[in-house]
């Protein structure tokens, strides 16, 4: 994907359960994105609605470790389909996103709805930088 007026190219994964949560189900997908020489590697958090509650957090924790973690809201809607809520995005340094790649990425979301323990297996990382290979030059990767 790519949008001239921004000046943004990107790739994703395909879409994965994260959570074995008993109540809830996170989805999530990894994208990677260009823009001029700054290249950002994220894993992308939506929740399928449930008809119960939106969640809500505000962090993301790896090792006891607070990781960039941005929150979202919105209706999820995409061509007409209104699937899935936002929930936020955890925004992976490329040491981390190398790491995500050869053992997933675990992590712990915590906030207002409290804490929900979520995996994203390294599969999602390997199809992004897959897709990644054609988008820039290497020393971006």
């Amino acid at each position: 994907m790519s949008n001239d007026r921004s000046a943004i190219s990107g790739v994703y994964s395909a879409q994965t359960a994260i959570s074995d949560h008993p109540h809830h189900v996170l989805i999530g997908h990894v994208i990677i994105a260009d823009r001029g020489t700054t290249r950002a590697h994220a894993l992308v958090i939506s929740q399928r609605r449930d008809g119960v509650h939106r969640l809500n957090f505000d962090a993301a924790w790896r090792d006891g470790v607070m990781l960039s973690f941005r929150n979202e809201d919105g209706t999820g809607c995409t061509h007409g389909h209104c699937r899935d809520a936002p929930v936020g995005m955890i925004l992976l340094s490329a040491p981390l996103f190398h790491a995500a790649q050869a053992q997933g990425l675990t992590a712990r979301l915590t906030g207002p709805s409290g804490a929900i323990d979520i995996f994203a297996p390294a599969a999602l990382f390997n199809e992004a930088a897959a897709r990644a290979v054609d988008m820039a030059p290497d020393d971006l990767v």
